[in-house]
């Protein structure tokens, strides 16, 4: 009986409780890196980082948790007005060079990206 409620207690308080559906309220977050929302038929992985890379990005095709986007320009000011400018024009050039974005555009937000069809 102590074995059991051990066994029932560990598994509730590492989480995993989730994954055997015992919350079946609780949000389940997608580890893809965004660079893998951007598809083009018949290209590689490396190929959508180098044309990350010419687009400003630093994306990594491989790092599920990174904060967003990290644009390189010189002089570039670190605020928000500066980060959505470099990311709708990002977005853009990715957009020009034949990607499509396949992510979530349900958000009022992601509807003003040029990912989700604005101009």
């Amino acid at each position: 009986m102590q074995l059991n409620a051990v066994l029932w207690l560990s598994v509730l308080l590492t989480g995993c409780g989730i994954g055997l559906g015992l919350f079946p309220n609780a949000t389940s977050y997608s580890t893809k890196p965004y660079l893998q929302y951007w598809e083009k038929e018949g290209i590689t992985s490396s190929a959508r980082q180098s044309d990350s890379r010419e687009c400003g990005s630093t994306l990594l095709p491989s790092a599920p948790h990174q904060d967003g986007i990290s644009m390189v320009r010189k002089g570039m000011k670190h605020d928000e007005a500066s980060y959505d400018r470099a990311m709708a024009a990002w977005q853009r050039c990715m957009i020009n060079k034949g990607y499509q974005y396949t992510g979530v555009c349900k958000s009022d937000d992601a509807k003003s990206w040029p990912a989700c069809g604005a101009p």
